[in-house]
């Protein structure tokens, strides 16, 4: 297995600790031939940013050349007609992806949470969303990445055209607040944060590839707000079809990251 990152003090500690581990910035051509020398099976994760479709070209590309038999991509969890540019960037890679001639496999995230949650419901005790009180659909990190490594080892026999929807509850976030407060044994509110209050600080990002990418994110959010986003409310848990068990729910992240709270 090759492990690659864009920051060249990463790629050597890796390498410290007898990794197999190569720099691969997407936008430059030469790291993509190098990263993939020798390499069947890919997964392409890109940033949040515009930048994303012509990086996704780019490394198509390079593994049609270099010869690699299946391609594994994280996209989004979309309806194919929803009115959100980012969305619609993720359908053009897989487009791309499917028209190389590589086998393909797509993996569409729904919400995604994880322990990135953990540190300010310690500290303070509280939890905030953008959505306001919009149900959203959730998938936890940790079954992405079960999922994709699962994936990857079984190959395309297994899993080449298929398209795996990860979305293992509808919650709002006063009922993750809820859920949150049962299993710790203390209350915990949840902070009603909305587009707006994002939009804000969007407008203050220098990079415009990035500022453009999380446009896109604060469109989607007013639209879950609006009610708009019923596509996205359902579960649809392909991680019991990859992995044979049900996606982890947030009371069950719950009490393994806080278990010693409890």
């Amino acid at each position: 297995m090759r492990l690659a990152t864009r920051r060249p003090e990463v790629a050597e500690r890796w390498r410290a600790e007898g990794r197999d581990a190569v720099v691969l910035d997407l936008d430059n051509p030469a790291h993509c031939a190098r990263a993939l020398e020798d390499v069947s099976r890919v997964f392409l994760l890109t940033g949040y940013t515009a930048d994303m479709l012509h990086q996704s070209k780019r490394l198509v590309d390079a593994a049609v050349t270099a010869g690699v038999s299946h391609l594994v991509h994280l996209g989004v969890f979309n309806s194919g007609d929803d009115d959100i540019p980012h969305f619609s960037w993720h359908q053009l890679i897989e487009t791309y992806i499917k028209a190389s001639g590589i086998a393909w496999t797509h993996l569409h995230p729904n919400v995604i949470y994880g322990d990135a949650w953990a540190a300010p419901i310690r500290e303070t005790g509280t939890l905030t969303g953008w959505w306001q009180e919009a149900p959203q659909g959730y998938v936890h990190t940790a079954d992405i990445a079960a999922d994709t490594a699962e994936v990857l080892r079984e190959g395309p026999s297994q899993h080449g055209g298929a398209d795996y929807w990860l979305s293992t509850e509808v919650l709002t976030g006063p009922q993750i607040a809820d859920i949150l407060t049962d299993v710790l044994g203390r209350e915990i509110t949840y902070t009603s944060m909305g587009p707006d209050d994002l939009a804000d600080g969007v407008a203050k990002i220098p990079s415009a590839a990035e500022r453009l990418y999380m446009q896109s994110a604060v469109q989607t959010m007013r639209q879950a707000v609006a009610g708009n986003m019923k596509f996205q409310n359902v579960v649809r848990d392909d991680v019991q079809t990859i992995l044979g068990r049900p996606g982890v729910t947030v009371r069950e992240w719950a009490r393994q990251t806080f278990a010693d709270a409890t």
